[in-house]
């Protein structure tokens, strides 16, 4: 068998992401006002899912808390509906 390698489609994938959202929040969140923005990495949107990276748990308390009103505004400013994020502490840091 002789087969090519396969061809993701960067918006609907069997991988469940979504590249070009997740590249459209990954700068809505760079962009953006909150104090915390620096403290995160914006990672993949899985579904109606974005996930975010965080150095410890203090910065991932603050972004919990700001949840609602970060799905508003990337919404708003982006288009995008997510239902819920998905906030994981990076292992980069251990």
């Amino acid at each position: 068998m002789n087969r090519e390698p396969e061809k993701i489609n960067p918006n609907n994938n069997s991988l469940g992401i979504n590249f070009k959202n997740s590249k459209k929040i990954e700068n809505y969140i760079t962009n953006s006002h909150y104090k915390w923005a620096e403290d995160v990495v914006a990672g993949p949107v899985l579904g109606d899912t974005l996930v975010v990276y965080v150095d410890n748990s203090r910065v991932k308390k603050i972004v919990q808390l700001d949840e609602q009103n970060l799905l508003i505004n990337i919404e708003k400013n982006t288009k995008i509906s997510l239902k819920n994020i998905d906030i994981q502490i990076s292992n980069l840091k251990q």
